[in-house]
């Protein structure tokens, strides 16, 4: 009976390793990388891509700090500060299934979600490598989920070393920005909304929309019935009832800054109104490490005394 569990225990363990992002093989003349995924797929790409498209929102920034030659990203980042200060100016912003304008581009490589629906569409194009927004027991960053997948796109772009070193960087500025935010986190609440269709959502860890920035980054803590309601996923609250949630700082996503939704926030919550803060929508819903860093300083300003 212990000998059956010790080989079942085994046995996970084989496939969650299978199932990690790593190298098996390159070919004899070095042009050509094996790829072992997170869907248990052995994938052929080009050791050195000089033509990627990107349409992940979290790699457009990432595949930047990476050096990656990327052609083609996401439109979601289109506009976005990202964009503006960081993205090289002839990249092309790519629809979802726009299928011309991504043969135009002639890439030697997609990355994209999963699932994606034109997945095999975009095979018939070039190499596709899917990626899922989920934690690996085999990343060197374990659950920071953003930079699990900095770890796994540089995997993919053959830049493995270069990832897990902005990642040890990362985490050692994380440590500057907690004492630059000094007395106004430690043991402070908050609560991340984002509105959607007219509605708002709590989102929470690792969930963009700056929940890396508040939570993983500046160390925020969140009340324990806000926790408990999140473990099923970000759910819709109404800004009356937020009262049944403690927080000393709530940060709202939202496409209308002015909407004066931070007023009635303040007095749901019993917090200072200043203590209610806006983030534009398009900036905090990118979560690559850029757009991250960009978050904590906004926020820092924001809080400071």
């Amino acid at each position: 009976m212990k000998l059956r569990l010790l080989l079942a225990v085994m046995l996970v363990f084989v496939m969650s390793a299978c199932s990690s992002f790593r190298e098996t093989g390159v070919s004899e003349d070095g042009t050509i990388r094996q790829i072992m995924t997170e869907h248990t797929e052995e994938i052929d790409i080009p050791s050195d891509p000089d033509r990627v498209v990107l349409f992940r929102t979290t790699d457009a920034g990432n595949a930047d700090l990476l050096g990656g030659n990327v052609v083609g990203v996401s439109n979601i980042v289109k506009g976005t500060q990202l964009a503006k200060e960081h993205l090289d100016e002839g990249i092309t912003y790519l629809e979802h299934g726009d299928l011309e304008a991504l043969k135009a581009l002639d890439p030697d490589l997609i990355v994209t979600f999963a699932p994606d629906e034109y997945v095999f569409q975009y095979e018939e194009i070039a190499p596709t490598v899917q990626m899922s927004y989920t934690a690996s027991p085999f990343s060197p960053f374990r659950d920071k989920l953003y930079l699990t997948h900095l770890h796994n796109l540089g995997v993919v772009l053959n830049k493995q070393a270069e990832a897990e070193a902005l990642g040890d960087e990362w985490l050692e500025e994380t440590t500057r920005f907690q004492r630059e935010a000094g007395e106004a986190v430690i043991d402070s609440q908050a609560l991340v909304l984002v509105e959607a269709s007219g509605s708002y959502y709590a989102y929470g860890r690792y969930s963009a929309f700056g929940t890396e920035a508040v939570y993983d980054v500046l160390n925020f803590q969140m009340d324990e019935a806000l926790e408990e309601k999140l473990r099923e996923g970000p759910f819709e609250v109404d800004i009356a009832d937020l009262d049944a949630y403690e927080a000393d700082y709530v940060f709202v996503n939202t496409k209308d800054m002015d909407s004066g939704v931070a007023r009635k926030i303040a007095d749901v919550m019993g917090i200072q109104e200043d203590h209610v803060i806006m983030q534009d929508y398009e900036d905090y819903r990118l979560n690559d490490l850029i757009s991250i860093e960009m978050q904590v300083e906004a926020i820092l300003e924001q809080i400071k005394p």
